[in-house]
């Protein structure tokens, strides 16, 4: 028998059953992404900051050679070359433009090979409980999990692209609104100990173990995400040209760029404000999360709000705990797997959804929308967790450990696959980053 991260047992045939379903599902995700895009599209470097597309086409079967063929089977490599060009570690994105990189036909023709290896020999594997990598199928899942998250870092650069050209399948759709809500209601959260962190082992990343007691101060949490209505008045009041709302290295960073409102704004003649995502260009809804800011613009707004931002403690259990709650939640609403009722992921709307559209994805403690959207920055620096243990490899998390310039995000965005989507997942940028599609959430000392 197995167990997934609800809890669920299953026999190991359904198990090895279930995760080649979730391999071949998100495969042919990545596929049709790729599909309505021209060979200039993906071999162009939109940006330094982002990989060529056909790259992480090519690094996802690298990666899935390396630890599903040759760490679990010992095969030989396809091609050496292969895991030079692939390793993101000796190419950082800024110079992948440059490497000899696979065109779609021979990167596709591999990513194939790959895969019909994998599945051949997933038939046949005993999902072995002593064994870390398969226990439950974890390096199975970890190969799933980390396609979706590229999946995710295809759409950022997609959504930089210079050209204007607008993307096919990101046709502007919006989300039914949901009923009329006050944008800046805050919730008090009870101060006291509670667990952080999991012990989940079948699907959570090592920097998300393991649980352990922390203890916050009683505090006040937006109840929804800060929405682009509250951004805009930062913006209206010249919150970026003015220096007392931002930290030193924050104004270093703004007066360094000419960034004077969140990527894809612009201003309309007369007023207002239109914005752009992926080619298609359409009125901004005052009512959606503020999507592409930096930390630096997420911090210089709390300070505009007279507030913070929160810390990652207090995010989580805004997030998994609640009253008399004698465990953590999965998600917020419980452990249900998310749906278009609970939480706007998995791309459904190709964008924010406005705030008050998701009252079934609320936590416990009524706050709502802390999963899908979009990712929300805290102040808190990437760290491991005590008795921290990196598994199975540095590269993931611990390599980033102590470095200053990271912050630690929160919850999920619209992109996030459900197969990362879950209250303890923590993702990680430069805080002078905002290609990813991050927000704000705002706190509150309570005296």
């Amino acid at each position: 028998m197995t167990t997934d991260i609800r809890g669920n047992r299953t026999t190991e045939a359904q198990a090895r059953r279930d995760l080649a379903d979730g391999l071949e599902r998100y495969r042919r995700r990545t596929k049709q992404m790729m599909a309505p895009l021209g060979e200039n599209v993906l071999h162009i470097q939109h940006n330094s900051i982002m990989s060529p597309l056909v790259w992480d086409l090519g690094h996802v079967g690298n990666f899935e050679e390396v630890w599903l063929l040759r760490e679990l089977d010992g095969r030989p490599a396809h091609d050496l070359a292969y895991d030079e060009m692939y390793n993101p570690f000796d190419n950082p994105r800024w110079v992948r433009g440059d490497l000899p990189l696979l065109n779609r036909t021979d990167a596709l023709e591999y990513i194939n090979g790959v895969r019909g290896d994998v599945l051949e020999m997933l038939r046949g594997i005993d999902l072995d409980p002593g064994e870390p990598l398969l226990r439950d199928g974890f390096v199975f899942t970890m190969a799933i999990q980390h396609e979706a998250q590229h999946q995710e870092t295809i759409l950022q650069a997609l959504d930089m692209r210079e050209d204007l050209a607008p993307y096919a399948l990101a046709s502007p759709r919006r989300v039914p609104a949901g009923r009329s809500v006050d944008d800046s209601e805050t919730m008090v959260i009870p101060g006291g100990p509670f667990l952080f962190g999991t012990n989940n082992s079948t699907e959570a990343y090592d920097n998300e173990r393991p649980s352990h007691e922390v203890e916050v101060p009683t505090f006040a949490i937006d109840k929804y995400p800060v929405t682009n209505r509250r951004f805009a008045e930062f913006v209206d009041a010249g919150g970026y040209g003015r220096q007392e709302f931002w930290s030193d290295e924050g104004w270093d960073w703004r007066t360094g760029t000419e960034h004077e409102a969140p990527q894809g704004w612009t201003r309309q003649v007369g007023g207002g404000w239109l914005v752009r995502r992926f080619g298609h260009v359409v009125d901004l809804d005052p009512g959606e999360p503020v999507q592409h800011v930096s930390y630096h613009e997420a911090e210089a707004f709390a300070r505009f709000s007279d507030a913070r931002l929160p810390t990652e403690a207090e995010w989580e259990k805004s997030a998994s705990w609640g009253p008399d709650a004698q465990e953590p939640r999965i998600y917020p609403w419980g452990s249900a797997s998310p749906t278009p009722m609970h939480a706007n992921v998995a791309q459904h709307g190709w964008g924010p959804a406005p705030i008050g559209r998701y009252s079934q994805g609320a936590s416990a403690y009524g706050v709502e929308q802390l999963l899908g959207d979009v990712y929300e920055w805290t102040s808190s620096p990437f760290e491991g967790y005590p008795g921290f243990t990196s598994f199975p490899y540095p590269e993931y998390s611990e390599v980033f450990f102590g470095d200053s310039e990271y912050r630690v995000l929160r919850g999920a965005s619209w992109a996030t696959s459900t197969q990362v989507t879950r209250n303890t997942f923590r993702n990680w940028d430069y805080r002078i980053r905002r290609q990813i599609f991050s927000g704000i959430r705002l706190a509150w000392d309570e005296v």
